[in-house]
């Protein structure tokens, strides 16, 4: 994920180089106007040289706008900064025409006019840019940014007033207010360009620091410009006009530049007070300057301000980093005992694998304390928690600095050790079994306990330190029915649990990748004689062991927790399968097996509704078959979902009827439509009188509570004909068809007559 994260970020960058070709071309043709016309004002100020110096100085101005504006065009990742940017120096634009026509009118300037409403709105336009500009490159400005911003424009905005435009400004504020305002509006703009790229950090980019020396050109330019026009000394066409251009220069460069990559979500660090401190301590010198030089009251409010905001910015990072560090640590701490939790462990985990990989050896002991459910159960929750807080710290005493001792969950602890051989790991896991055995007195109750431990050593049963977990936790178990003392990992013994670790891991892998396919049994509605319904029966395609049939991997899905995600793709494909079926003309309902486990899933319903929306199929053309066990297991929430499902025209069968836990009680309480016979019965029915009366009773009664009856292992043509003598509603059997693939089945459908049953060879 972070290659592609990167390599997307790359391609990025690489697209809006390309782009930036189109601005820089004409970005180098307005450098070389420009220039010229500071050529031409140097050489002479009349006839075309002064007409060229004019020239190519509005030339300059206006063009600078509409590059701007190209550069808002052909790259939109940060279209805003520069069409506000292009705002800015085109009202700044304005305000030059303006200047410049009341200059040539007789008679002096009147201030403020209305072209300095034009000048000054360059300020909010270029700040809004600025700040634009800033989020596209930090994605959550925090408090603790906000502050950093504060301290080092203020602390720059001090040291450039004490230094030297403090003595411009004194001399402007008495002469001309309002000429005044623009250097103190080029400080501000100076001050948040200082913060943000404090905010940013290192590799601001190159478009950040070309406007930072664009502006601080403005601050000196428009300093000096108020100074000399409060002592009546500024020439048009003088040197400041070319420190202005000089900063529209660094602005137009700016935008030739392509932008920087967005900048993550910053933990703080230590280096984080780096920038405040100093800060902080210039401000203090600022201020002890101004004790011993007194008549400089601005850069001593300006460091008063950024002191204080150092300090709150000091005191908030320590904060953060408290809270930080606590969070840190419950995060990986178990709320109840204290220790370190599983998320603990799988790093240390992954610390493991690095140290076998350099030749070093991991033990890994899995601890499990035997009856501690009858300790709940006859003394109460209360004590056995208790307990779990007990063991932490008599088990800790055995332990070395370096080895970690965690709590998995329930009762199960596990240790990480490093530098154990065979007999080391035995010597320790027996010493945590000793301290268990004393007693433990709790609530005037003295209790003695006893552990299963298993141990696998790492690098020698598995380099990688998760497998060696699970190792561990097989050779526990092997512990806990031998009640021989702890038990070392040993892959002749215990090598059958290990595969089947693996052959779950591998089926999780198979349904997530697709490798389920379905096979579908006809099912033939005798009264018609056509084909109705199918049953959708699942495969595994195994990619080394071929096609593997449900009773391969059925039972392993069960009890590892995989029937959810299995039934969902099952669900999935035959509902998708019968929606390509009805666009060809084959209107079928298809049944599908469902486990006790889904159906004691009360989100089930939704699931299925959710299905049938997404490929456009009709509840009633969906059959979940269930078997009778599932009422054994959790009967009052399987009905609950089982009348949701009924509810919502899905219908309900149950399968295999006759050799589960048969009552004719559910019978009138589940929201069954069918009932499947099972085929021991169906398929003896022809001789045997039993089986017959078993076949003929069932149907009977099938009818009576109005269900439909499907008769399974119809094997043969004088089975079906008997059922149809007996008023049988379905038949399923290999003497219709095998289970086939949606393909073989499609064309089995279109080469059958209607009517007509043929035998299977």
């Amino acid at each position: 994920m972070v290659q592609q994260l990167t390599g997307r970020r790359a391609r990025t960058r690489e697209t809006a180089d390309r782009s930036l070709r189109v601005v820089r071309v004409p970005a180098a043709v307005l450098v070389a106007v420009y220039l010229l016309s500071l050529l031409a004002v140097a050489v002479g100020d009349s006839g075309v040289l002064a007409t060229l110096a004019a020239g190519g100085k509005w030339s300059f101005v206006v063009g600078l706008t509409g590059l701007l504006v190209l550069r808002a065009v052909v790259v939109p990742a940060d279209r805003g900064v520069w069409l506000l940017f292009a705002a800015a120096v085109g009202s700044y634009a304005v305000g030059s025409l303006g200047y410049a026509v009341a200059d040539a009118a007789p008679g002096p300037i009147t201030r403020p006019a209305w072209f300095d409403i034009a000048f000054v709105g360059f300020h909010p336009l270029a700040c809004a840019a600025l700040f634009r500009l800033l989020r596209t490159r930090v994605r959550r400005l925090t408090s603790s940014m906000w502050l950093d911003a504060v301290v080092t424009g203020l602390t720059a905005a001090a040291m450039a007033t004490a230094l030297a435009i403090g003595d411009f400004l004194h001399t402007a504020l008495d002469g001309a207010l309002l000429i005044a305002v623009y250097p103190i509006a080029d400080l501000l703009l100076l001050v948040f360009i200082a913060g943000a790229l404090v905010v940013i950090g290192r590799g601001a980019g190159a478009v950040w620091w070309w406007l930072t020396a664009g502006t601080t050109l403005f601050v000196l330019t428009d300093t000096l410009y108020a100074y000399q026009v409060a002592n009546g000394t500024y020439v048009v066409g003088g040197l400041l006009d070319v420190g202005w251009g000089m900063a529209f220069l660094c602005y137009g460069l700016a935008a030739c530049q392509a932008p920087a990559p967005r900048a993550g979500d910053q933990v703080p660090r230590v280096g984080a007070l780096v920038v405040p401190a100093l800060c902080a301590i210039a401000a203090l010198a600022l201020l002890l300057q101004g004790y011993l030089r007194i008549g400089d009251p601005l850069a001593g409010v300006l460091a008063f301000g950024a002191v204080v905001a150092a300090l709150a910015r000091t005191a908030l990072t320590f904060r953060e980093v408290r809270a930080l560090a606590d969070s840190r640590h419950q995060a990986r701490t178990d709320e109840l005992t204290g220790l370190a939790n599983r998320r603990r462990v799988f790093e240390a985990l992954a610390a493991a694998d690095a140290r076998m990989a350099r030749g070093g050896t991991t033990a890994v002991l899995v601890l499990d304390l035997d009856r501690f459910k009858e300790i709940n159960d006859s003394l109460g929750h209360a004590v056995g928690d208790a307990l779990l807080r007990e063991v932490g710290p008599r088990l800790s005493r055995h332990l070395r600095s370096g080895d970690l001792l965690a709590r998995l969950g329930g009762d199960e602890f596990v240790v990480l050790a490093d530098g154990l051989d065979d007999d080391g790991a035995r010597a320790l896991a027996e010493r945590l079994c000793a301290t268990l055995q004393r007693p433990f007195r709790l609530g005037g109750t003295a209790l003695t306990v006893d552990a299963s431990v298993g141990i696998a050593l790492g690098p020698r049963d598995s380099t990688h330190a998760e497998e060696l977990l699970q190792l561990a936790d097989l050779a526990m178990y092997s512990a806990k029915a031998g009640r021989g003392g702890p038990v070392v990992y040993d892959e002749e013994h215990h090598g059958s649990g290990r595969h089947r670790l693996e052959a779950v891991a591998r089926l999780r892998r198979g349904i997530e990748a697709g490798e389920l396919v379905l096979h579908h049994q006809p099912k033939l509605t005798l009264a018609t004689g056509r084909i109705e319904g199918v049953e959708a029966l699942v495969r595994w395609q195994h990619p080394e062991r071929g096609l593997l049939a449900p009773d391969a991997f059925i039972d392993l899905a069960e009890s590892a927790g995989l029937m959810g995600p299995l039934t969902s793709a099952v669900l999935d494909a035959a509902l998708a399968q019968r929606r390509v079926w009805a666009d060809r003309g084959h209107e079928l309902t298809v049944a599908v097996n469902v486990s006790p486990s889904n159906l004691v899933d009360e989100h089930f319903p939704e699931e299925v509704a959710a299905l049938l929306v997404r490929h456009g199929v009709p509840a009633t053309a969906l059959v979940l078959e269930v078997t009778e066990s599932l009422l054994v297991a959790d009967r009052e929430r399987a009905i609950r979902v089982l009348v949701a499902l009924r509810d919502a025209g899905i219908g309900i069968a149950i399968d295999d009827y006759g050799t589960g836990y048969s009552s004719l009680a559910y019978l009138a309480t589940l929201p069954v439509t069918e009932l499947k016979l099972d085929r021991t019965f169906v398929g003896a029915m022809t001789g045997s009188p039993r089986a017959a009366s078993i076949v003929t009773s069932t149907l009977q009664l099938a009818h009576a509570l109005d269900l439909v009856l499907v008769a399974e292992g119809a094997e043969d043509q004088a089975t079906v004909d008997a059922l149809a003598a007996l008023g049988c509603d379905v038949v399923q059997g290999y003497h219709l068809s095998r289970p086939l693939p949606a393909a073989a089945l499609e064309q089995w459908l279109t080469e059958r007559e209607p009517a007509a049953v043929a035998v299977v060879p």
